[in-house]
């Protein structure tokens, strides 16, 4: 299939996968308001090797959030060409491999951001996953991570290192987290060694992840880097129309301020999507999302303890409506 990394225009705004949160409903809110490419959540590779149904689930999409990449993790290699099959029979547009995760539950079983400790088996990781579908496989790391757990003494592996031993796959695109593996949420990211991936980087687009600060800082970190674009986390929770914003100031030099009309309008509509999505098993997930969304609101304390407890989408209508 073609790569529709390389065919959108770039710079290239994206999501990125956050467990728990980018679901179906969030990602078509995401498309509405511009995101180029979106993320299902995390899944794992033994889980969909083993069948699990709460996983598949996860690969469930409609055709309006297209192009969709799911993101894969695991250690175990043999596992790789039954999980990928599963994810391309639904259609979805792209996989991506995650070597990026420094949570305790991935990274902590040699998963994750912790592979790259062991670069053969990252290879074949990625060659076999290409190897077992016809779409586009991309992968997403951090800038570096130490030799030897706890010793700083020992050295860093770093993404030149993980972009260099890959160099002979046709991988579709990078993302990369612009902070290492023991300094993995604050902290200042490494806008050099982000350029340097870039410079070295040549099989597809790569993007920067994790450096957002403002929008104007956006623009600042694309032009410094030389990268594709830009992959957003948890600076676009509450605020999905940063993807429209963004790229009118990439466009124009300036962006429209958002009004409390249209958080309302996009609160809601979220929340009535998640119910058809979900319905009443899991409406509770929107909770998070709407905590976000009035952040910086005159009333944020009494609207916060108001949206814990909605059970539905006429809830949430209600609430907003007063504001």
């Amino acid at each position: 299939m073609k790569n529709f990394w390389k065919e959108l225009n770039k710079p290239l705004i994206t999501t990125t996968p956050m467990a728990g949160l980018t679901d179906s409903a969030w990602r078509q809110i995401c498309k509405q308001w511009g995101a180029d490419i979106v993320h299902t959540e995390f899944v794992s590779v033994d889980a969909l090797y083993y069948g699990s149904k709460k996983t598949m689930k996860l690969l469930e999409y409609k055709a309006s959030e297209q192009p969709v990449v799911v993101q894969i993790f695991g250690k175990h290699i043999d596992k790789y060409p039954k999980a990928a099959k599963l994810v391309a029979s639904t259609g979805i547009a792209g996989i991506d491999i995650n070597f990026g995760c420094p949570a305790r539950k991935v990274a902590g079983h040699g998963g994750g951001v912790c592979l790259l400790r062991d670069m053969a088996t990252v290879k074949q990781i990625v060659a076999t996953t290409i190897d077992s579908v016809k779409i586009p496989v991309s992968v997403k790391t951090r800038v570096s991570i130490r030799k030897v757990q706890g010793k700083a003494e020992e050295g860093n592996i770093t993404v030149l290192d993980f972009i260099k031993k890959l160099a002979d796959l046709p991988i579709a695109a990078m993302i990369v987290h612009g902070r290492s593996y023991e300094v993995p949420f604050t902290g200042p990211v490494d806008l050099a060694m982000l350029k340097k991936a870039k410079a070295q980087f040549k099989s597809g687009p790569l993007l920067i992840n994790g450096s957002f600060q403002t929008i104007e800082s956006v623009v600042k970190d694309l032009e410094y880097t030389k990268a594709d674009g830009i992959a957003l986390s948890r600076a676009i929770l509450g605020k999905p129309w940063l993807f429209k914003q963004i790229k009118e100031y990439i466009n124009t030099g300036k962006y429209t301020e958002i009004t409390w009309d249209e958080i309302k309008e996009t609160a809601v509509k979220h929340a009535h999507l998640l119910w058809e999505s979900k319905a009443d098993q899991s409406f509770k997930e929107i909770r998070k999302h709407l905590i976000y969304y009035v952040k910086g609101h005159p009333e944020t304390a009494k609207l916060r303890k108001e949206l814990v407890v909605v059970n539905n989408p006429q809830d949430v209508e209600k609430i907003f409506k007063k504001l």
